[in-house]
């Protein structure tokens, strides 16, 4: 076992953006309960006040409001850990929204409003995150969580497919460009996560859908994206670079449902 010391988290804070969700405050309860000191940003109030006080029973977590989709706020958020906290060493972007919409359907403002958030607030937290990084010569870790939607289109999910296919390509962009400084970029991408408890019927009709469809016939869970995040933060993936790894049970990897020839 490595020396919890040897860890990129070790050298600074981990900010996990997103991590007062399902998935999100999964990925940070990991960091917190590997002796990371770990601020989860939701984009509530009361949800930062609840997975903040969720980390600081497991350890040295804290919660914080904040829009990240705004580049002036990011800047003041990462100024305030910095402060409080010191340099941020990992960066998860967990923060995202989806909403189906068909093509013909979409406003503007619905355009506007997935990239803002998917997009736009990935790319200038990373490049914020990364400046400050190879300031102080922390060769860090930033984890984007892009979809399995990005190997595939599906009706009525094209726009939120698009915005994961451009984290996708910003992930190995910012890769190229901040590998020199020793900071590894990469890219976690879930298929359906599973909710258990969960009653909603539409939920549960695709859940069902994604198992059969799906190689292992498992869904995804908060619990595997946090594992996978925690290995590419770790000190064991410095040479994994533009990469992702994909948690979708086989879901991408072909179609079972393809008709066979018979022999």
């Amino acid at each position: 076992m490595r020396d919890p010391a040897s860890e990129p988290w070790s050298l600074g804070p981990v900010v996990v953006t997103g991590g007062t969700g399902h998935v999100g405050l999964a990925i940070a309860e990991a960091f917190v309960t590997a002796g990371a000191t770990t601020i989860a940003i939701g984009s509530t109030e009361a949800r930062a006040a609840a997975a903040g006080a969720r980390l600081a029973s497991l350890g040295n977590g804290h919660g914080l409001a904040a829009d990240m989709s705004d580049p002036t706020t990011v800047s003041r958020v990462l100024d305030d850990i910095t402060e409080r906290f010191g340099t941020p060493a990992v960066l998860v972007n967990g923060a995202g929204i989806n909403f189906n919409r068909m093509i013909r359907d979409l406003t503007e403002d619905e355009f506007d409003r997935l990239f803002r958030v998917n997009v736009k607030a990935m790319l200038f937290t990373s490049r914020d995150a990364c400046e400050r990084m190879a300031k102080s010569g922390i060769r860090g870790r930033v984890v984007n969580i892009t979809s399995g939607n990005y190997r595939y289109a599906r009706p009525d999910a094209a726009l939120y497919s698009a915005t994961k296919a451009a984290m996708e390509m910003l992930t190995r962009g910012l890769a190229l460009e901040y590998g020199a400084f020793g900071i590894a970029i990469n890219a976690v991408a879930p298929g359906l996560v599973d909710r258990p408890g969960f009653t909603d019927p539409a939920f549960l009709k695709v859940a069902d859908y994604y198992r059969g469809q799906s190689a292992n016939h498992v869904l995804a869970t908060p619990e595997a994206v946090a594992g996978a995040v925690m290995f590419l933060a770790s000190a064991g993936a410095a040479a994994i670079a533009g990469d992702t790894i994909v948690i979708d049970g086989g879901f991408s990897a072909g179609r079972l449902d393809f008709p066979r020839r018979s022999s």
